[in-house]
């Protein structure tokens, strides 16, 4: 009786399976979440997975696609793969009209993404909206990346005390774990399981907003 042996073929087929799966997604994820400047303050989360934990997976799982589609190539007779190729070719010179076809219409996607013209423009549009529909006033940081910010940089911007200690001692006192006035705002919230923005409202402090303050494109 034969013994069953592990097949490479079918384990290399179902990881890129999976990692198309995850590539899927964590695209519609990603093209969904709120802008950064937003996701990191109200620690936004999806399925467990904060916003840049999403990037990391589509990153990731992106590297592993591509490791895997290279495995999958190697993985058949080399010599038939290039034969395949040069088969495919000839039939595709054959074909000159649908091989200029999806050639062109490569280009188009390309230079119209890029340019951002119609309608590849409305897909843009259309994820910005979406992702900008997540940001409410009350949401928005007092200046963009404010969750960076350590209370020692808060204390110096926000505050005309310039205390840093104090805004330690007042955290401690609502019962946050601070260990340092130089941990940013986000590290305080992810050791103490809140958001950045709530670690800044317990510091009480009160910052006259600009008009568009904490807007602007491209901060997906």
């Amino acid at each position: 009786m034969k013994k069953n042996t592990f097949s490479w073929k079918a384990f290399i087929s179902l990881g890129l399976f999976m990692a198309f799966l995850m590539l899927f997604v964590s695209g519609i994820v990603l093209y969904l979440a709120p802008p950064g400047r937003v996701a990191n303050w109200t620690n936004w989360q999806i399925m467990g997975l904060s916003k840049s934990e999403w990037q990391n997976q589509h990153n990731l799982f992106g590297l592993a696609f591509v490791i895997l589609s290279i495995f999958h190539l190697f993985s058949i007779n080399w010599k038939a793969f290039w034969s395949y190729i040069a088969a495919k070719t000839h039939a595709g010179v054959g074909k000159p009209f649908e091989v200029f076809s999806i050639v062109l219409l490569t280009v188009v996607f390309g230079v119209g993404t890029h340019l951002e013209i119609q309608p590849f423009s409305a897909v843009i549009d259309f994820g910005n909206f979406l992702s900008e529909s997540w940001e409410e006033p009350e949401s928005r940081p007092p200046v963009p990346h404010t969750e960076k910010m350590t209370l020692r940089e808060i204390s110096e911007r926000f505050t005309s005390q310039k205390n840093p200690e104090k805004l330690q001692e007042k955290l401690e006192n609502q019962e946050i774990t601070v260990h340092s006035v130089d941990q940013t705002l986000a590290d305080i919230g992810k050791q103490n399981n809140i958001s950045a923005q709530k670690v800044y409202e317990l510091l009480g402090i009160s910052v006259v907003r600009k008009p568009g303050m904490g807007k602007g494109r491209g901060n997906r």
